[in-house]
């Protein structure tokens, strides 16, 4: 907030040295047979004082908004400290808090019977085993909140790996890609802890404190924690 609020004072510091140099400017240049540049810097100093202070006034506007996004993405917010102190990811969208994870279907995907088919096993995978719950929604009105954050299942009939990380922002659409090289329910649970924002090293498997976070941030039945554990 510190280096915000210098930079609002440069901003407004600088404008009044600008205005100075183009005044004093203006007087040096009167006395040089220059008349484009007189009349260049007259239109600039009466626009400045028919108009008053407005290039002061939209600078502290400016800074004011600045204060106001930096806010709603400070890391130090409330959010973001609940968040790392639930060891939860990163990117986990606040929404998610309630332990509801909200998902859509890709209908214009080949195989969408398999598709679901395969996701509700993988879906019911997690829900034994933890407190989240998933939720399905309309893909055409998830995508149509705004800031909306949701699993975006698709199918692929190509046998390429779905052990990746296919969403590129923290919030919105996250594609959770179905191949048939993982059609096991905990390879699609694997998955979809993929689309909300856990990584692993190459050919090594999640980091269980991380998929503990991510199951038990809130408090659940005590059976589900022993299934958990029992690695079953």
């Amino acid at each position: 907030m510190y280096y915000q609020y210098s930079w609002c004072t440069f901003m407004i510091h600088s404008h009044a040295l600008i205005y100075d140099i183009i005044f004093y400017s203006r007087k040096i240049m009167r006395s040089i047979s220059f008349h484009c540049w007189i009349r260049s810097m007259d239109r600039i100093y009466i626009t400045r004082r028919h108009n008053g202070n407005w290039i002061i006034n939209l600078c502290v506007i400016l800074c004011n908004l600045t204060i106001i996004i930096s806010k709603s993405y400070n890391p130090n917010n409330d959010t973001a400290v609940r968040t790392t102190e639930l060891h939860l990811p990163k990117n986990w969208p606040p929404d998610w808090n309630s332990g509801e994870i909200p998902f859509a279907f890709n209908f214009y995907s080949i195989g969408v019977r398999r598709l679901k088919s395969l996701v509700k096993k993988g879906h019911n995978y997690i829900e034994k085993r933890s407190c989240l719950k998933f939720k399905e929604y309309d893909p055409r009105k998830a995508s149509k909140k705004a800031n909306f954050t949701f699993l975006h299942y698709n199918f692929s009939g190509v046998l390429e790996s779905c052990c990746l990380l296919y969403f590129t922002k923290p919030y919105g659409r996250r594609m959770v890609l179905i191949t048939p090289t993982c059609a096991m329910p905990a390879e699609v649970a694997h998955a979809s802890l993929h689309g909300m924002g856990l990584l692993h090293e190459h050919h090594e498997p999640f980091r269980e404190a991380e998929v503990r976070g991510i199951f038990f941030f809130k408090t659940c039945g005590r059976e589900k924690v022993e299934l958990f554990d029992s690695k079953i």
